[in-house]
């Protein structure tokens, strides 16, 4: 979860498959576009809006929450913290933890393979 924070409020937003589908579903656009467009380095601003919105929509059906804001609102919490270009970087952020759960929704939690013991190096040397 990833939280959004404001002058009087912080607002949670959730990226997952949920979201990930709501994002190509509204854009009607397909998995392979939706890749591509992560990895782009620039966003036009009604991506971003999207991107804020569809998030806070994921965390409130997550949490079994009404939707109380719109992109409208949205757009109040991007001139709130100084616009995208704010060098607190909360939007950058906001990308990065999008790029970061989708990369782990995608592949799944890599689990550490465990070594097997070399049985050449297991025996006793006798001379």
């Amino acid at each position: 979860m990833f939280e959004l924070k404001l002058n009087n409020k912080t607002i949670h937003l959730k990226w997952g498959t949920w979201a990930m589908r709501e994002f190509c579903a509204v854009n009607n656009i397909g998995i392979d576009k939706y890749f591509e467009l992560l990895g782009k380095t620039q966003y036009d601003l009604d991506t971003v809006v999207k991107l804020i919105y569809i998030g806070y929509k994921s965390s409130c059906v997550s949490n079994k929450q009404p939707v109380e804001y719109n992109e409208d609102d949205v757009c109040d919490w991007i001139d709130e913290l100084g616009g995208l270009f704010n060098t607190e970087g909360q939007f950058i952020e906001y990308v990065k933890y999008i790029i970061s759960n989708t990369v782990t929704t995608v592949q799944g939690v890599v689990k550490e393979e465990k070594k097997k013991p070399n049985k050449a190096k297991l025996g006793r040397h006798i001379s």
